[in-house]
């Protein structure tokens, strides 16, 4: 069990073996047997004695930001499982392993773009030449990667064959979408279009909870494999994110495509992009937890313990 503490004023205290969180509305005492992880997200007060507990028995203690993206994990002074696990990992990074889990990265976030087109067609009664166009470029795509061996230039080429797939990809996109929504390319630190802004926003939000995952399952969110090289950076959550991404594209088209969006939302500031209202970000997370939230988590689980399986298997 995973315990989120949400509700601002809460207070968790230890009661022998067991979590006692108290609010204004609520009291509930919970067998630390029971939890894996207590998350807490609001303005609370939590005692020594349950920090203790929760390293007595191994529980993770993670705080967080609104959004749901980590900011601070309780780490124990003795080294445990994910002592071993991280180590792994970073014996991982830049081996022959490395580039089998950068290639599957690639494979799936690929074979995910061309099901998302796919269905696009098959919900139109006119389908832009575009979508045919971007459905052949990534299963060439795919097919190159499938096939492509491990060298020192092998990052360099997946990422080839991900932008050539993403320029065709995005100009499908495009032509599905009401002419008024429609864009040129993607657009990042700052979005030059609402669909962008939209977009950006979405995936913002989504780090939060694949990163939440990451640190949950033992890994070390800092030390990717595809994007092993972006010093200072969440890698492995970049990672994980590609996985998703055709997930939060469909959400985002069929907020624009069911005339959802309004031109209310957004507001041109030149130089420094579209800037979108709070009404706009508020109806966005709401979305994004109905629509989205579930998939984004158990994908992120799944590739995590696949991820271990591996690197544990990789390094013995």
């Amino acid at each position: 069990m995973i315990v989120e503490v949400t509700t601002h004023g809460s207070v968790i205290k230890r009661d022998h073996d067991s979590f006692v969180i108290k609010n204004d509305d609520s009291s509930s005492e919970i067998p630390a047997e029971k939890i894996e992880a207590i998350i807490i997200t609001s303005n609370s007060l939590i005692s020594t004695q349950a920090i203790r507990l929760c390293i007595e028995k191994e529980i993770q203690l993670v705080v967080s930001d609104w959004s749901g993206r980590p900011i601070a994990r309780l780490w124990s002074s003795t080294p445990g499982k994910a002592t071993q696990i991280r180590r792994r990992q970073y014996l991982t990074q830049e081996t022959r392993l490395s580039f089998e889990i950068s290639r599957h990265i690639v494979s799936v976030k690929l074979q995910r773009q061309r099901k998302f087109l796919r269905y696009l067609i098959n919900n139109r009664d006119s389908v832009p030449e575009q979508l045919e166009r971007a459905i052949s470029v990534i299963t060439k795509s795919i097919s190159s990667v499938s096939s492509l061996g491990y060298s020192s230039d092998a990052k360099n080429m997946l990422l080839g064959y991900e932008g050539s797939s993403a320029m065709q990809y995005f100009d499908a996109i495009s032509k599905s979408l009401p002419i008024k929504w429609q864009f040129e390319g993607r657009s990042q630190n700052p979005a030059r279009d609402p669909f962008n802004a939209t977009l950006n926003y979405l995936y913002g939000i989504t780090y939060g909870s694949v990163e939440k995952i990451i640190i949950l399952s033992g890994l070390d969110p800092n030390a990717g494999f595809y994007h092993s090289d972006i010093y200072g950076k969440p890698t492995l959550s970049f990672d994980i994110i590609e996985l998703v991404r055709p997930v939060i594209d469909r959400t985002v088209v069929s907020i624009f495509t069911k005339r959802m969006a309004k031109e209310s939302w957004f507001e041109d500031r030149s130089e420094s992009g579209i800037s979108m209202s709070k009404d706009a970000r508020m109806f966005l997370i709401s979305e994004y937890r109905e629509k989205n939230l579930k998939d984004v988590e158990a994908t992120s689980w799944k590739f995590c313990g696949w991820l271990i399986e591996k690197i544990m298997e990789g390094n013995k």
